[in-house]
């Protein structure tokens, strides 16, 4: 391999599966209700190589120039582009499955697993001090995690006079956690940054992969009282800076003061969702043909950044309406100000969270199948004709664009292009 170094794992990676049809044993009662009884099992490690060639080299690259003495002539210079690691490896998926399949009253299919996957060596670039002197961040194996979770499926077919009716609907449970990491500490800075608060996310033993890290909000200052009630142990204020109309902020290590390290943030919550579920329903009638698709997920936060902090005068959305402008107007949205000296908007805080619940009408298409005797002796043999809608409605709570946001690190809405609703028509022909 060309792609990693001498520590490269080589060698074979194992997987296996078994199955066993109960219901083919001798011993299987004879019965209308259970049909059929599978039970099956596997394991299976796979490897991920998902980081650009060499990386486990510091290639020598140019752009280094420099001058000679005082003749003012330039000299093409090369250096190390990044720094070397010779024990860069293939990140690795274990993963093990038991679960069944199962025919109910000959109609209604059963699919069900459990999972457990453990990945080990998950790659990605680290971040070094700029003093070190290269260009560019070298790749390294960070972290650990596992997936453990259920998976549910089923199936549904029937007759009703002259329509065939059938519908499929599938929906999983999965629990993220981070296992091991890297680093002198138990933690890593997280995938995803936005603007001039940095890091949003954080990599942290314990807790799910790239979740939202922050300061906690306990409502907005209403009026100075509030603000000199908010006090220490010794009596100092806690945010002397504050105003009316301000985010209080939680004091989590309780030193009496809001820091601007690591000691008052905490977890905020996953960009993962927990539940994952989709459904399709299919009809026929004569020449008729009907079919729906949706799908949603549920458990998830979405960082809706949709604002730029750079640009003062740049737009809110109608959010900003309901901010607070006076007491008893807003425990939610704080005031507005361009100099945001208690960091009310330039704080990574709960503020930037919101639901990312969703469930989507993705696909929903009608089409008819024109009698073949319409056109007989024409060569054409079959006419169908069809209108398609895709994204035609989304149920959700999110304020963004688009609740189905993608990107390097899920959930972090930078106000990417939302996906378009449209309406198709066409005619599907067969000579």
């Amino acid at each position: 391999s060309t792609r990693f170094g001498p520590s490269h794992k080589y060698g074979i990676f194992p997987s296996f599966s078994a199955g066993w049809n109960i219901n083919k044993e001798d011993f299987w009662p004879t019965n209308r209700v259970v049909n059929n009884l599978k039970l099956r099992g596997g394991y299976g490690v796979v490897g991920n190589d998902n980081s650009d060639n060499f990386r486990y080299v510091s290639r020598v690259v140019g752009g280094y120039n420099y001058a000679v003495g005082n003749t003012g002539s330039v000299t093409t210079g090369y250096a190390p582009e990044t720094l070397d690691n010779p024990k860069l490896h293939w990140e690795e998926t274990a993963s093990a499955d038991v679960g069944f399949d199962a025919t109910v009253l000959r109609n209604l299919t059963v699919g069900f697993d459990w999972f457990n996957k453990k990945t080990s060596g998950i790659l990605r670039q680290v971040i070094i001090p700029a003093y070190v002197g290269v260009s560019s961040n070298p790749w390294d194996n960070v972290a650990d995690m596992k997936n453990t979770g259920l998976e549910l499926e089923l199936g549904y077919h029937t007759t009703f006079g002259k329509v065939n009716f059938s519908a499929n609907a599938n929906a999983s449970y999965i629990k993220n956690e981070v296992t091991h990491v890297s680093a002198d500490t138990n933690f890593i800075g997280g995938g995803a940054s936005f603007q001039s608060m940095g890091s949003v996310t954080r990599i942290q033993v314990g807790q799910s992969y790239n979740s939202f890290f922050g300061y906690q909000r306990l409502g907005v200052f209403q009026n100075e009282q509030q603000i000199q009630d908010y006090k220490n142990k010794a009596g100092g204020l806690i945010q002397p800076d504050a105003r009316p109309g301000d985010f209080i902020w939680a004091d989590l290590n309780g030193d009496g003061k809001i820091s601007s390290d690591n000691l008052d943030r905490t977890f905020l919550g996953s960009n993962l969702p927990k539940y994952v579920f989709g459904f399709t329903i299919n009809l026929e009638y004569k020449g008729f043909d009907f079919m729906a698709f949706g799908q949603g997920v549920a458990g998830n936060n979405i960082f809706q950044g949709l604002r730029r902090l750079d640009i003062l005068t740049s737009n809110y959305s109608t959010r900003a309406l309901s901010r607070w402008h006076g007491e008893g107007t807003s425990n939610d949205f704080p005031r507005l100000t361009d100099s945001d000296p208690n960091g009310n908007f330039s704080k990574m805080s709960d503020f930037y969270l919101e639901n990312g619940d969703y469930l989507r009408m993705k696909v929903v298409q009608l089409g008819y199948t024109i009698p073949s005797r319409i056109f007989r002796g024409s060569g054409i043999s079959r006419l169908r004709v069809y209108v398609t809608g895709e994204n035609l409605f989304t149920i959700t709570k999110y304020s963004g664009y688009d609740p189905e946001v993608g990107g390097g690190v899920f959930g972090i809405d930078k106000g990417q292009y939302p996906q378009a609703r449209t309406i198709l028509g066409g005619l599907q022909l067969s000579f």
